[in-house]
């Protein structure tokens, strides 16, 4: 019998400390499920971010894949999003592709790691499929004779393929035509190769940062302001007028302006959006549709507003988003951590078409970073954990409705629990990726945004 799982999970990938949480037979048993739940004894494409556990980590899961009867076709180190664009690719030359694998924690510390889990359609699997790779594997692996096993290939060509993608989304000789001169750091991660490849592409005088996928993450790799100050001041330092930073599996951007001040993960989402709202709007196609979560800045809503869109939210995970895309017909789509999603590109978060189209809305607004923020109507967010399973908020629930916090908010329980007025709004959720919950509000000002967080603190604990 399969040892139960003591790692988080959620379509958003299956996460764990590895040899504390999520040790060798644990993937071998999730690799064999996958084979067998998803990709049915079809190809599957393997990738995997720069973590040091992840050539080892590969090494298992192409063997259980290949024992349970899947060719393996390998990519090396790539972004996240390069995996579902190899599905793609090796469907149009008529391999019978299954799904793919890729192995990356994202954005958690260096001690984690994941798998997260493709569809035959290049997009995450939805939770019908991550409930039947659940089942798979409680009843245990299914192993193939000798004469069963799948083979094993590799693709080179995997990060061509994506940076091809990406230039045939935006326009190109407008970009170039600036000559920006930027700074991209890559946390050295599987981004490390590929960012400044697409910024040289598109004729920006590029200095790298942290771009070195054989080294450490020289820092806590979550893109956050206090974690990112060398960033900025390189950005200053060198007269950049931009400065881009990834997470490990680069599907997340945050951004600097050329003063080096952090601007953050929410504003790459509004600002893509704007760029693709606009592009619409000139092209004569008003009501354009965006996705995004629950838990994304209101910023986006605005961006609608001025190009005559709307905007759609889903619950949060990459894979809800992108169900909600497919259904609405969105242009574009993300999430307020620096995840867009281009459907011309990828069913999923990447940060190298966040980049390109961040570059092309300057570009065609002749501003600066800091001049084009300043344009949109600005909130203040706090985001916050709180040691709090999923079964303790679901638990929590009914008091908080009850409670005066809920009074005159608009209440939306479809994960977890959002409170909204006119100007603020309040969000309780527990999270997908990490054995926390969460807690995120915005108001005007940031004194508001943490009045309503520890609003909620002190109702949870009456509860």
């Amino acid at each position: 019998m399969p040892r139960p799982l003591r790692c988080v999970v959620s379509v958003s990938g299956i996460r764990g400390i590895f040899g504390e949480t999520l040790d060798p037979d644990e993937l071998l048993g999730l690799a064999a499920a996958f084979a067998q739940a998803v990709a049915k004894g079809r190809t599957v494409v393997l990738g995997r971010d720069s973590r040091p556990t992840g050539a080892l980590i590969a090494q298992i899961v192409a063997g259980a894949l290949r024992a349970a009867g899947c060719p393996v076709v390998e990519i090396g180190v790539v972004p996240t999003p390069t995996v579902p664009i190899a599905i793609a690719e090796l469907l149009r030359r008529g391999v019978a592709v299954g799904g793919g694998l890729q192995i990356s924690a994202s954005h958690n510390p260096v001690e984690w790691n994941a798998l997260k889990l493709f569809s035959d359609q290049g997009r995450n699997i939805d939770q019908s499929q991550l409930d039947a790779v659940l089942a798979a594997y409680a009843a245990g692996p299914v192993w193939r004779r000798w004469d069963g096993c799948g083979r094993w290939s590799r693709l080179d060509e995997a990060l061509d393929l994506h940076l091809a993608r990406v230039l045939a989304a935006v326009d190109v000789d407008l970009i170039r035509a600036q000559r920006f001169p930027v700074v991209i750091d890559s946390v050295n991660g599987s981004g490390a190769e590929l960012a400044p490849r697409l910024l040289t592409e598109l004729g920006c005088q590029v200095t790298t940062l942290n771009a070195r996928s054989d080294l450490p993450f020289p820092r806590d790799p979550e893109p956050t302001a206090e974690k990112v100050v060398q960033t900025g001041a390189a950005v200053r330092a060198v007269g950049a007028v931009i400065g881009f930073v990834q997470d490990p599996d680069a599907d997340r951007l945050a951004l600097i302006d050329g003063d080096g001040a952090y601007i953050g993960e929410e504003y790459t989402l509004a600002l893509c959006a704007s760029a693709r709202f606009a592009a619409a709007e000139s092209a004569g196609h008003r009501g354009a549709v965006a996705v995004t979560n629950l838990s994304t800045s209101r910023m986006i809503e605005d961006a609608a507003l001025r190009h005559g869109g709307r905007v759609v939210r889903s619950k949060v995970g990459e894979a809800h988003v992108v169900d909600a895309m497919q259904t609405h017909g969105a242009l574009i789509g993300g999430e307020g951590n620096g995840g867009v999603i281009e459907p011309r590109v990828v069913w999923g978060r990447d940060s190298q078409i966040g980049m390109a189209l961040v570059l092309e809305y300057l570009a065609r607004r002749r501003q600066t970073l800091a001049e084009v923020v300043h344009s949109i109507p600005r909130y203040a967010m706090t985001k916050q954990k709180i040691p709090l399973s999923r079964a303790q908020v679901a638990a929590a629930i009914p008091g908080l409705l009850g409670g005066p916090l809920a009074r005159g908010a608009e209440l939306d329980q479809r994960d977890g629990l959002k409170l909204s007025w006119p100007d603020r709004w309040l969000h309780l959720r527990a999270s997908g990726t990490e054995p926390v919950s969460r807690i995120i509000a915005e108001a005007p000002t940031v004194a508001e945004a943490e009045l309503l967080a520890e609003q909620l603190r002190t109702a949870l604990n009456q509860a």
